[in-house]
């Protein structure tokens, strides 16, 4: 029942792949002693995705998921290098914890070290969770997406058919990137037909693409049902949708508060 796919590179980099923070906790005199510490040599993780439903996520994780360095100051119980213990495995049992593994989108999991200088390594991955479509749309979709208004580059990733991932909705290289999950059917007249579940946005709320002509302030139901993003031209293909922000992923959750996108229409032009 596994479904691990190993993303492109540049979204692996942009996203949660791995994030190395060699940065000195606060001593005494809560003075940040910035150094140029070792950081992680070797990691083992990937971007995991799976079919809603999945339960073999913890299992497909490996023992041993990287090779933290520390040639300075080394690790309690490490070994080798310069001070015989340089060198510590971060294994899956220092999870510090999964997101949301059960709905639809994108959640992660962290691990961190701490060297006996006290400077800590950070790492983790993404766990993407994505709906079957049994009805894909006849479009393909993948590729590169240009945002006129200002130039940002939107990467659609296909998953399976009718399943794709993307890295910034709104069209912001501002905005830390997380990875979402866009879906296109086939309409009741063989038409594509987009849709983009309420999922997780980076801010630990909710985030919806709608229809460019949606008003605010509905429930996450009703967007889902009337008012989906649109392909608005085929010649060139081109998207349009408004990102709604929402308190949760509930259906029943309504339309308002901030994280980092305002109400406008956003425009992208495949490439």
């Amino acid at each position: 029942m596994k479904n691990k796919i190993l993303l492109f590179s540049s979204l692996l980099v942009s996203c949660v792949l791995l994030v190395v923070a060699c940065v000195k906790t606060e001593d005494d005199d809560s003075q940040v002693k910035p150094t140029s510490v070792p950081y992680i040599a070797v990691s083992y993780l990937g971007t995991y995705i799976y079919a809603q439903g999945n339960t073999t996520i913890y299992s497909d994780i490996p023992d041993v998921v990287a090779i933290a360095v520390d040639s300075v100051y080394g690790f309690e119980g490490g070994y080798g290098g310069k001070t015989g213990m340089d060198s510590i495995r971060i294994l899956k049992s220092d999870i510090l914890g999964f997101g949301d593994t059960t709905s639809i989108g994108a959640s992660n999991f962290s691990f961190q070290k701490y060297s006996k200088g006290n400077f800590r390594t950070t790492l983790g991955a993404d766990i993407i969770i994505a709906g079957a479509n049994n009805n894909p749309g006849p479009t393909p979709l993948e590729g590169a997406y240009l945002r006129e208004a200002n130039g940002y580059i939107l990467e659609l990733t296909r998953v399976v058919n009718g399943v794709y991932l993307l890295d910034s909705p709104g069209g912001a290289a501002t905005v830390p990137p997380v990875p979402y999950l866009l879906y296109n059917y086939a309409s009741s007249t063989g038409m594509d037909s987009l849709s983009f579940p309420n999922q997780v946005n980076h801010c630990g709320t909710g985030l919806q693409l709608v229809s460019p002509s949606a008003p605010e302030g509905l429930t996450s139901a009703v967007y889902t049902a009337d008012y989906p993003p649109a392909i608005v031209s085929t010649a060139p293909l081109t998207l349009s949708w408004k990102v709604l922000i929402f308190p949760s992923t509930l259906a029943s959750a309504t339309n308002g508060g901030s994280c980092n996108w305002g109400p406008g229409v956003r425009d992208f032009v495949k490439q």
